[in-house]
C-alpha cells in the first residue's frame, strides 16, 4: 500500500485526516490458505482501524505529513480505514524518543519502533518505555472485536527493570491479554495470562516475526491464530474483566514496552466470520514469519581498528549495512579493549611480535625457535580474545558470522622476506580463532582490508601480497573487504577542496570520514560472503545491480607512450565514475616500472 503524493513529502488529501492510497491489483494466490487481497479494505467486513508500517509512508511526522524516508522521526501511524483513528505513540514522545521505520525487517518490508542509543545493549536496542495506543472504544471485555497484529522481536527484553519478565503484545487498562516469554521463560505465547491462561505455543524463538489474529466474543471467549494455525478455541479470561486504554507492545507500566518492531495492526468491531479470518490469514502471507537470526561480527586489530570501532562508529555502520543486505533482524559487534586479559583490540600489536624491534604481538606466540607457524599456540593477546568470546552468552556466540580485520599497521613494518612466515602465522591464528568460535569447516568468512599506507614499502607490499594470496586460496574463505585503502587521508589532516590534497595529520591512522566510507564499501562484500556461507536471514538473493566489490576497480593499464597510461575501470554497482580531484591531475597513482613485488623496479609517482 502506497501513499499518493502531490508534491515532495506532500500526500494527496481526499477528506479531513484521510489521504489517497494506491495498491496494485491482486495477481493470484499467496502462500496462505486463500486468495490474497491487495488490502484489508477488500474484505467483506472492513476494519475500523488499520495501520501499516511496512514503509515510511505509514509513519506521520510533524504537520501530519507522512515522513516518506526510512529512519526519519515520527509520532503516529496513519489509519488506512474509514475512521481516521491514527495509532498514537504511548509514552515515547513525552520521553523524547521518536518512532522510526526501519527497512528490511521482514523480507523487503519494514516496521516501526523506537530505536535508542543506550550503551551496552544489543542492537537494535529499542526503548523500554514506548509502545502504541488504540482508541479506548475499540477493545473491551464487554465488546465483540477482532484484532490483527504483526510484529518482530529483535532481542530479549533489555534495559528495563524486568528483563526476564514476559513481553506484552496486547494489554487493556493495564490487564495483559497476550504475552510472550522473554529470557526468563520457556518460549511460550500465553493468551489471558494468569489463572486459566492458555499456552498457545511453546516455540517462540528469541528472535522472531509472527502474526496473530485474535477474535473475542464476551459470551464464548477468544479464538486465536498464530501465523496460519489456530492455537486457541473459546478461551476465557475468567472473572476478571478488562476495560480502559488498549495498548500494543506495552503493558502500561513504567519500562513495560515489549521492545518489538510493529509491522501491521488492524481492529474490527465485530467477531470476524471464519471466511473473513481465512481472507485475513491469506493477506498476512505478505509477511515473512518464523524464527529469525542476528548477525554478530568480531573485530580484531590495533589502533586503526579501535578508531574504526570506538571513535568513528564504522563497525556498527558495517554491521547494520550487512543486516540490511541480508534482512537480518539484529546486528552486533564484538570489539573490546576492556582490560588486560579480555580484549579483541590491542593498539600497536601485530599478529605476532617482530623480532629484535620491540614491536609486540602475541595473538599467536612465536616461540623463537624457528618452528613452523602452523604449530604455534595462542599468546597473551590470543588468550584475551578467547576470554572476550567466552564472556558472551552462548546464544550470542551462535550468532557469530564473520571475522573482520581492519588491521595491518605493525605487520606492515616487517621485511618483505618475512612473507612466508607472516602468511603461515596469519592462517594459524585464523584457524585458532575459528576454533574458538566453533567453526571447524571455515564456514565463517574472514574479511581483511588491504594494507593502509603505513609501514615500509617492503612491509606494505608483503602484507598486501599475503592477503591477496590467502584470499585466492580455495577453501580458506577469506575476502578482501576494502581493496583500495590508500585512497584515504591521514587522521586529522587538512583537506583542500580545490585540489583534493590533504596535508598534515597523523599518517599512521585513517581519517574518520574514510573509516566510515570503508564501512559502507565493505558492507556488500561482507554480506555476499555471508550469503555464500549460508548466513542469510530472510533475503536469500542480493540483486545483481547492487555493489559487489566495494567500489570500482582498475582492471587493466596500457602504456600508450612514455608519459601516458590508459587505465580501464570496471564499475561495481554504478555506471559512472566520480573521479577524485587528485586523480584528475594524475596525482595519487604510483607505477612500478618493471621488476616484481620482491624486487620492484623504479616507482614513478
Amino acid at each position: 500500500m502506497t501513499v499518493l503524493l502531490v508534491g515532495p513529502h506532500t500526500a494527496m488529501g481526499i477528506a479531513p485526516g484521510r489521504v489517497a492510497l494506491y495498491a496494485p491489483l491482486p495477481s493470484g494466490s499467496g502462500s496462505g490458505p486463500g486468495p490474497v487481497p491487495a488490502s484489508l479494505s477488500q474484505l467483506a467486513t472492513p476494519p475500523v482501524g488499520w495501520w501499516d508500517a511496512s514503509s515510511p509512508a505509514g509513519l506521520i511526522g510533524a504537520g501530519g505529513v507522512p515522513i516518506g524516508a526510512w529512519g526519519a522521526p515520527g509520532n503516529t501511524i496513519m489509519d488506512l480505514s474509514a475512521t481516521s483513528q491514527n495509532l498514537a505513540s504511548f509514552v515515547g514522545t513525552s520521553a523524547g524518543i521518536a518512532a522510526q521505520v526501519y527497512p528490511h525487517l521482514s523480507g523487503l518490508l519494514g516496521g516501526a519502533g523506537y530505536p535508542t542509543a543506550t550503551p551496552g545493549l544489543l542492537q537494535p536496542a529499542l526503548d523500554p518505555n514506548s509502545g502504541w495506543q488504540l482508541s479506548q472504544t475499540m477493545i473491551a471485555g464487554n465488546l465483540s472485536w477482532t484484532i490483527l497484529l504483526v510484529w518482530s522481536r529483535p532481542n530479549w527484553r533489555q534495559g528495563s527493570n524486568a528483563d526476564s519478565s514476559p513481553i506484552t503484545l496486547l494489554s487493556v487498562g493495564g490487564t495483559p491479554l497476550l504475552q510472550v516469554d522473554s529470557a526468563g521463560g520457556t518460549n511460550r505465547l500465553v493468551l489471558f495470562p494468569g489463572a486459566g491462561q492458555v499456552v498457545a505455543s511453546t516455540a517462540m524463538a528469541r528472535r522472531h516475526t509472527h502474526s496473530i489474529i485474535l477474535r473475542y466474543l464476551p459470551a464464548t471467549g477468544a479464538d486465536m491464530w498464530l501465523d496460519q494455525v489456530q492455537v486457541a478455541h473459546s478461551a476465557q479470561l475468567g472473572s476478571v474483566g478488562f476495560s480502559g486504554q488498549p495498548l500494543l507492545l506495552h503493558d502500561g507500566t513504567l519500562l513495560g514496552a515489549a521492545q518489538c518492531w510493529l509491522h501491521e495492526a488492524a481492529v474490527w468491531n465485530t467477531v470476524l466470520s471464519d471466511a473473513d479470518v481465512t481472507s485475513v490469514l491469506g493477506y498476512t502471507t505478505r509477511w515473512m514469519r518464523g524464527p529469525r537470526r542476528g548477525i554478530y561480527l568480531i573485530i580484531n586489530g590495533q589502533s586503526n581498528a579501535i578508531n574504526y570501532v570506538e571513535a568513528d562508529g564504522a563497525a556498527a555502520m558495517l554491521a547494520r549495512g550487512v543486516a540490511w543486505y541480508l534482512g537480518a533482524l539484529a546486528c552486533n559487534v564484538l570489539a573490546t579493549t576492556t582490560n588486560a586479559t579480555d580484549f579483541t583490540l590491542a593498539s600497536g600489536h601485530g599478529i605476532y611480535a617482530i623480532a629484535g624491534t620491540g614491536y609486540p604481538g602475541s595473538f599467536v606466540q612465536d616461540p623463537g625457535d624457528g618452528s613452523n607457524p602452523s604449530t604455534w599456540s595462542l599468546g597473551a593477546d590470543g588468550l584475551a580474545v578467547q576470554q572476550a568470546i567466552l564472556g558472551l552468552p552462548t546464544e550470542d556466540r551462535l550468532d557469530m558470522a564473520a571475522i573482520i580485520w581492519p588491521w595491518n599497521e605493525t605487520d606492515s613494518l616487517r621485511s618483505y622476506a618475512e612473507l612466508g612466515t607472516f602468511q603461515a602465522a596469519a592462517l594459524r591464528y585464523l584457524s585458532l580463532l575459528r576454533g574458538l568460535l566453533g567453526d571447524t569447516t571455515n564456514r565463517m568468512p574472514l574479511v581483511w582490508w588491504n594494507a593502509i599506507p603505513y609501514g615500509t614499502n617492503g612491509g606494505i607490499t608483503m602484507h598486501r601480497q599475503a592477503v591477496q594470496t590467502i584470499a585466492a586460496t580455495a577453501g580458506e574463505n577469506v575476502v578482501i573487504g576494502n581493496p583500495q585503502t590508500s585512497d584515504s587521508n591521514p587522521r586529522g589532516s587538512a583537506w583542500d577542496p580545490a585540489t583534493g590534497i590533504a596535508t598534515g595529520g597523523d599518517p599512521a591512522h585513517r581519517d574518520s570520514v574514510d573509516n566510515l566510507r570503508f564501512a559502507v564499501l565493505a558492507a556488500p562484500v561482507v554480506a555476499r560472503s555471508l550469503l555464500a556461507s549460508g548466513f542469510s536471514d530472510l533475503i536469500a538473493t542480493i540483486p545483481a545491480a547492487l555493489p559487489k566489490q566495494g567500489g570500482p576497480t582498475i582492471s587493466h593499464v596500457y602504456r600508450s607512450s612514455n608519459t601516458t597510461l590508459i587505465v580501464t575501470v570496471v564499475h561495481d554497482g554504478g555506471t559512472d565514475l566520480n573521479v577524485p580531484l587528485q586523480a584528475v591531475s594524475g596525482a595519487g597513482f604510483s607505477v612500478m616500472d618493471g621488476g616484481n613485488p620482491a624486487n620492484p623496479g623504479t616507482i614513478i609517482p
